[in-house]
């Protein structure tokens, strides 16, 4: 779309003695957004790009506190911001709801994961029944139908056959099948009915988180995969009698590896099965010495009950994250890995990195996914702000619409009322804030803002009156 500047001269501009004028200020510097209140500010994302990453859009919840905790925000591959929404969330994931695509979030201050559909709307809650819902992961079947939730139950356990305390409690993983929708449990799994405390890594104390699950998945035939990050052990689980199907990792391990002793799991997250029958981890490393972290997949051999890495992924310099992070491939093939605590994510296709994001000193995110396709359309009106009135008349103006993806420029108007507006101009939408400054007639102090396509039409708008 062609920047107009100026305009060719109006009636009321000739009687103002006035000539509208646009001039484009470009992108407002992230963090420095006059249209998005302070709360929902999201740190910068600086980026490097090679044309070879995928284009979906980036989900993170960036936290500066360590544990990956924070608004909600998505990025585009320049780091430049699309949505934000604050609070305090985790995980921000792109899911199928009832066929339709949607985002899931766990807001921490409700205990809940959080459906929102692509007006940003929340449309559903998903949360553990009768017991507190833990935020690490949520995973909808392949089919739409159920969904895996989970939650750590606090119970008193005797833990002095392993040389713990008699009168301990125990954060007892407990994972929960259920309809979609209605949220009848089908399945209900607890941890300590399968696996002994002492496959734990931690000290058994008199209070204990023994196994610290992290992640959920279904297997491609239909059995679950969890990750327990405090035995160091993914386990597949059978979703008809709970009995435990194998343990990939840990002192019990059913599986040997090859590959060295960096192969092995250790603090792993986000195991994830893939279409062809391998796996795919996060391995943070704690105990490899030295420590590293790294994206793993490993191709399983039940017959033999052997584990072969045919990736592994490491940042470039090495990077270590003693816990969270996560390691997905995304619509295309790629691997997209996330190093926790460094705020750093790494994407890589046939093993060599295609792009990298680091998040500003002190910040990092639980986990950093990609949304296929996503196209957002918010519900609420663009954000406008406009700047008061300089010697000569002339105005700043930005324009924003948070979580809208479709808008490829901003149509400016002006007037003494809103019944009487003036196209000033249009400028190329130039980021998430686009800023312009304008010369109107001296009785134009109604300003209306559109958001237009890459075909010129309309998406909304807002007017407001000037300061």
């Amino acid at each position: 779309m062609t920047l107009i500047v100026p305009l060719a001269l109006t009636a009321s501009a000739a009687e103002g003695g006035t000539t509208p004028t646009l001039v484009p200020l470009g992108a407002t510097e992230p963090g420095e957004y006059v249209t998005l209140d302070q709360p929902m500010q999201a740190p910068t994302l600086t980026t490097s790009t090679t044309g070879q990453e995928d284009p979906g859009l980036l989900l993170t919840t960036p936290g500066n506190l360590g544990t990956g905790a924070g608004p909600a925000v998505i990025y585009d591959n320049n780091g430049q911001l699309v949505w934000t929404r604050s609070g305090s969330f985790y995980n921000l994931e792109a899911v199928e709801y009832r066929g339709q695509p949607a985002l899931a979030v766990f807001d921490n201050q409700r205990g809940a994961h959080v459906i929102l559909d692509q007006s940003y709307n929340e449309i559903a809650t998903v949360a553990m029944r009768n017991q507190p819902t833990d935020p690490h992961d949520i995973e909808f079947s392949p089919d739409g139908s159920r969904v895996l939730v989970q939650g750590w139950v606090p119970t008193p356990f005797d833990l002095s056959p392993w040389g713990g305390a008699s009168n301990a409690t125990v954060l007892n993983p407990v994972i929960q099948e259920q309809i979609v929708g209605t949220g009848e449990v089908t399945f209900e799994w607890s941890a300590l009915d399968h696996i002994s405390p002492d496959e734990t890594t931690e000290a058994m104390t008199g209070f204990g988180d023994l196994f610290h699950s992290n992640s959920l998945a279904y297997a491609p035939d239909g059995d679950i995969v969890t990750s327990f990050r405090n035995t160091s052990t993914v386990y597949k689980i059978d979703i008809s009698s709970g009995e435990i199907v194998w343990r990939l990792g840990g002192e019990r391990s059913d599986f040997t590896f090859s590959g060295g002793a960096g192969a092995v799991p250790s603090y792993q997250h986000d195991a994830r099965p893939l279409p062809d029958g391998s796996l795919t981890i996060f391995n943070n490393g704690n105990t490899h010495a030295p420590p590293e972290s790294r994206g793993v997949t490993y191709t399983l051999d039940e017959s033999s009950m052997t584990a072969t890495v045919t990736e592994d992924l490491r940042a470039n310099p090495a990077a270590y994250t003693a816990y969270i992070g996560n390691n997905r491939q995304v619509a295309g093939g790629n691997q997209l890995v996330s190093f926790g605590t460094t705020g750093r994510m790494v994407e890589f296709a046939g093993g060599q990195e295609v792009f990298s994001g680091q998040f500003a000193q002190g910040w990092a995110s639980y986990r950093a996914d990609r949304a296929a396709g996503w196209t957002g359309t918010p519900a609420t009106p663009p954000e406008a702000v406009v700047g008061e009135a300089a010697e000569d008349g002339g105005r700043t103006v930005h324009m924003s619409w948070n979580g809208a993806t479709e808008v490829d420029a901003w149509r400016v108007e002006a007037g003494a009322s809103a019944e009487a507006l003036t196209e000033v101009g249009t400028t190329p939408r130039a980021g998430f804030e686009t800023g312009v400054r304008v010369v109107v007639p001296d009785d134009a102090d109604v300003f209306r803002v559109t958001a237009l396509d890459e075909e010129g039409r309309a998406l909304d708008s807002r007017t407001l009156a000037a300061d």
